[in-house]
C-alpha cells in the first residue's frame, strides 16, 4: 500500500485456530476459500482515511496481492532492516526513522 506517498506493507494471514486454516497456503487460496475477502481488505485500506479528509491510499503491484514467496521476502528484508537498527549497525544517515 502507498499511504500518503510512503510504502506501507500489509500482510494478510489466517489464525491457525481457524477451522479452514489448512486450506489456505497462498494468496490464490484466499480467493478460492474466502471469495471477495482480498477485495474487501484492499477497499478498506484504500478508503479508511477518507473520512478524516485525507486522500484514498494507492497500491503497487498492479493492485494485486503478492504471493507467499514475495511476502516472505519482504518480511525477511524488513526484519533485517529492523535488526540492523536495533544493533546500531547502520551508519548514521542511511536509515530514516521518519
Amino acid at each position: 500500500m502507498i499511504d500518503e506517498g510512503e510504502l506501507d506493507w500489509k500482510i494478510v494471514a489466517i489464525s491457525l485456530d481457524d477451522p479452514r486454516a489448512s486450506l489456505v497456503n497462498d494468496v490464490g487460496d484466499v480467493e478460492k476459500h474466502f471469495p471477495g475477502t482480498l477485495t474487501a481488505i484492499r477497499d478498506w485500506f484504500r478508503d479508511y482515511k477518507i473520512p478524516d479528509g485525507k486522500p484514498a491510499n494507492k497500491f503497487g503491484l498492479g493492485n494485486k496481492a503478492a504471493n507467499k514467496d514475495y511476502a516472505l521476502k519482504v518480511i525477511a528484508e524488513t526484519n533485517e532492516a529492523w535488526a540492523n537498527l536495533v544493533k546500531r549497525t547502520v551508519p548514521a544517515g542511511e536509515l530514516s526513522l521518519l
